[in-house]
């Protein structure tokens, strides 16, 4: 079979537009011999859905979009859409051919329940996934990395698995860069595992903070790459597909030798692009100091608006600030010059400086009004988990709000390493959060501050307790330290900013409950809940090796009662703690970001429970 993947960018729920590009795509590939076209997962619907209020109206005009779409579309084509379920929004695939549509994963959760009315009982993952026949081949849809897991488990018989990407392009998770990431992510792996074809449908543009950087690519089932679309730009890929090909190919590609910073900058250039678009702004500004953050995010405004399209509030006269904004070739009618007290950012002390601060965003905030363009600030994720802000902030978009400061440094040096605009003085100056016995623990600003961010990037993004933390990296009482802190900072932070999403868990998507005054500490193996059930165990069996013939048995059977009762106890608690089971915002096997789990889909599992419910 012929497939085409329709790589292009719309604007989420605008649907006469996306409509129009669509029917365009769908003709050209039927010029080609297309058998199916795929879409992208955020064409129509973008990458969340809409709130209760507004959702009846809204599916009422997307069936409208496509039922308009069964009408015109040239060949046949798979429709991403979110759909409502149970109040939940769920995503699906709509098969449109000869003026039919087919709900496909909805069509294969009812085919399920009927066999399962007519037979045993199965695994209820082993036939809730699409299969369906076109063109010659077998097709599944796989819309998340759970999903592609249960091709991998379960016995499907399919020749091509569709991967309906709607992750957005995360720094910890090589697989959201798709076709740019194949030596690092899943899908080589994907392939071989299911003896099938993977289409990685790659979505294009800024949606919901989120950036999707396309890159959609084709892999034969022995992992060779045989095609592949270009990174954050549209395009209409087309590859043939030969289920009953055994390999090699006769051209296959060479994949890309993964760059990690290098996305990273182009994902954010594009990301504050397209927001910068979706604000019905002209371009935006930048207060730019002497620090290294300000210095990157004016770099990125250029890159990503052009040097016109960039104003500057220019702190202190001459120096790094000024030698940088010559480099970038703002023009000079952009910047405006700030006279700072106490001779600026090194002034007599900490007043003078936080009076800067607060002249500085005054002044960008004026400027954004009379230009009409958004101010942008200068805020890390490691300076929002640990630092409190004392000054005033005007900015509307912070560009580097969910990267580590040590990213941040490393996007500087790479961007550098492109034309060497910033100084080389900024690049040596690592700014690291104040935690108690930091500095006392490790030698260097460059060391701490790498510390530090491996720290909370393992507890935030990959979900590890402190005990976990500490057994991973060491240092246990600065482990502590530093998580004590972001919960300290977290309880008082001021409100949300608004940033460019490049995570797989943001800070607020991790905030724990407010005024909680428990915390968790670091714990020796044999203190953990795993080395205290052995324990337990151990003693009950030792109990009944001393006693009579027979107790040793009843003994054993007290064991695994005690064992029992301690699962049972903790599942009850898990259950209907937030997030549970039972609670009121419901369970979920994918994890709290949006990712699932950063890289696999598959986080640290706990020592017991496979799903939402305890064995009880």
């Amino acid at each position: 079979m012929r497939i085409g993947v329709a790589q292009i960018s719309t604007r989420a729920g605008d649907f006469a537009q996306t409509a129009r590009q669509m029917v365009e795509c769908s003709e050209r590939a039927a010029r080609q011999g297309v058998d199916l076209l795929v879409f992208p997962m955020t064409a129509l619907c973008g990458a969340s859905s809409v709130g209760p209020v507004d959702r009846e109206g809204f599916l009422l005009d997307l069936a409208g979009c496509v039922l308009g779409l069964a009408e015109d579309l040239a060949c046949p084509c798979l429709v991403p859409v979110l759909t409502d379920m149970g109040g939940a929004s769920v995503p699906d695939a709509l098969l449109i051919r000869d003026s039919q549509i087919v709900p496909v994963g909805l069509a294969a959760r009812i085919e399920a329940m009927a066999a399962a009315a007519q037979s045993e009982p199965v695994d209820e993952r082993s036939g809730t996934l699409p299969e369906l026949e076109l063109a010659g081949a077998r097709l599944g849809v796989a819309f998340t990395y759970d999903d592609l897991d249960v091709y991998v488990d379960y016995e499907y018989d399919v020749d091509v698995i569709v991967f309906l990407s709607g992750y957005g392009f995360a720094v910890d998770d090589p697989s959201s860069a798709l076709g740019t990431s194949l030596t690092e992510g899943r899908f080589m792996a994907d392939a071989e595992a299911t003896g099938a074809w993977i289409v990685g449908v790659g979505s294009l543009g800024c949606y919901d903070a989120q950036v999707f950087c396309g890159s959609s690519f084709v892999l034969a089932p022995w992992g060779e790459l045989a095609a592949q679309a270009p990174s954050l730009e549209e395009a209409l890929l087309v590859c043939d597909v030969d289920p009953s090909a055994e390999g090699p190919l006769e051209a296959p590609l060479t994949p890309e030798v993964y760059d990690a910073p290098l996305m990273t900058w182009s994902a954010l250039a594009a990301g504050l692009a397209g927001t910068v678009r979706q604000l019905g702004a002209g371009g935006a500004c930048v207060v730019v100091d002497d620090t290294l953050a300000s210095m990157v995010v004016a770099t990125l405004a250029t890159d990503a608006l052009g040097p016109t399209n960039v104003g500057v509030v220019l702190a202190g006269e001459g120096g790094p600030a000024a030698e940088l904004v010559r480099a970038l070739r703002i023009p000079a009618a952009n910047v405006e010059a700030l006279e700072l007290p106490g001779g600026g950012r090194g002034g007599s002390g900490e007043k003078d400086r936080a009076l800067a601060a607060d002249l500085a965003q005054a002044r960008l905030a004026a400027l954004a009004r009379r230009t009409s363009r958004v101010p942008l600030g200068t805020l890390d994720k490691t300076g929002l988990a640990l630092e409190e802000r004392t000054f005033a902030d005007a900015a509307r978009l912070h560009p580097l709000a969910d990267l580590y400061r040590s990213d941040v440094f490393s996007l500087a040096h790479l961007r550098n390493t492109i034309s060497p605009v910033m100084p080389a003085a900024a690049l040596a100056s690592y700014e690291v959060p104040d935690v108690e016995g930091l500095a006392e623990a490790l030698g260097s600003d460059e060391t701490r501050l790498e510390f530090v961010d491996l720290v909370l990037s393992s507890h935030l993004e990959w979900e590890l307790p402190v005990s976990d933390v500490a057994a991973e990296r060491g240092h246990a009482g600065l482990v502590e330290a530093i998580l004590a802190r972001l919960r300290e900072v977290d309880s008082r932070r001021a409100g949300e900013v608004r940033a460019i999403t490049l995570s797989s868990r943001t800070l607020a998507e991790a905030r724990g409950p407010v005024g909680l005054a428990w915390h968790d500490v670091a714990r020796p193996e044999e203190e953990r809940l795993a080395g205290r059930l052995s324990a337990l165990a151990d003693q009950v069996g030792d109990e009944g090796d001393d006693g009579p013939e027979g107790e040793g048995r009843e003994a054993g059977g007290e064991r695994e009662s005690h064992e029992r009762e301690v699962r049972d106890l903790l599942g009850y608690l898990r259950d209907f703690s937030a997030g549970g089971g039972f609670s009121p915002m419901g369970g979920s096997d994918e994890g709290s970001g949006r990712h699932g789990s950063p890289g696999q889909g598959e986080g640290p599992q706990g020592p017991f429970w496979d799903g939402p419910f305890s064995e009880n």
